[in-house]
């Protein structure tokens, strides 16, 4: 599965929200936070990397994408006890990473 491919419902069902796909509708909209989880994950994604989450055909990066998302969901306050980036998401990404490096010219 490509980033570009993920939708809410994977993200619903990869963070425990529900048991199968098909039951994404019946979310409250108290709970269809994963919209906006997927959407901001594929932008942090994108500006580390560099890489367009809508083209890439890189799978590990969905992967990464959909942790960022569920992290996202689960993690909503911003809280002292957690500094930390977690190491598999950073590796994924560090792998891809193109805009951090030095350009010729």
């Amino acid at each position: 599965m490509r980033p570009c491919d993920l939708t809410a419902a994977d993200i619903a069902f990869f963070s425990r929200k529900i048991i199968e796909p098909e039951e994404y509708g019946a979310l409250s909209p108290m709970e269809l936070e994963c919209e906006g989880a997927l959407s901001a994950a594929k932008a942090a994604a994108g500006a580390y990397t560099g890489l367009d989450m809508e083209k890439t055909e890189l799978e590990d990066l969905a992967y990464a994408v959909k942790v960022m998302a569920a992290e996202m969901i689960d993690n909503r306050q911003i809280t002292a006890q957690y500094t930390g980036k977690n190491p598999m998401v950073m590796q994924i990404l560090d792998l891809h990473s193109t805009n951090l490096l030095p350009s010729e010219g």
